[in-house]
């Protein structure tokens, strides 16, 4: 995916779970690793389903601060496992 005007111009947010934490530095690459795990969890939701709700994610300081692939499972994950 390719960076646009945003990703050029916004600060890099600060990450405040630093212990052995992988931070992207990219918008542009955390949105596309994510996309990427998205559809391979769920290819029924489509490219574009997908690329809208990444972006939106991708907005939000708390999961944009988490790994991508972890977000992308997380949302497909049915509520209540693991309790």
């Amino acid at each position: 995916m390719p960076e646009d005007a945003f990703d050029a111009t916004t600060p890099l947010r600060s990450r405040w779970d630093q212990e052995g934490a992988e931070y992207v530095d990219s918008n542009a690459e955390w949105r596309e690793r994510c996309w990427k795990r998205l559809l391979a969890l769920n290819g029924q939701l489509g490219a574009a389903a997908a690329l809208e709700l990444v972006h939106d994610w991708s907005l939000k300081d708390g999961l944009r601060a988490l790994s991508p692939e972890l977000v992308a499972e997380d949302s497909v994950r049915p509520p209540h496992a693991g309790l």
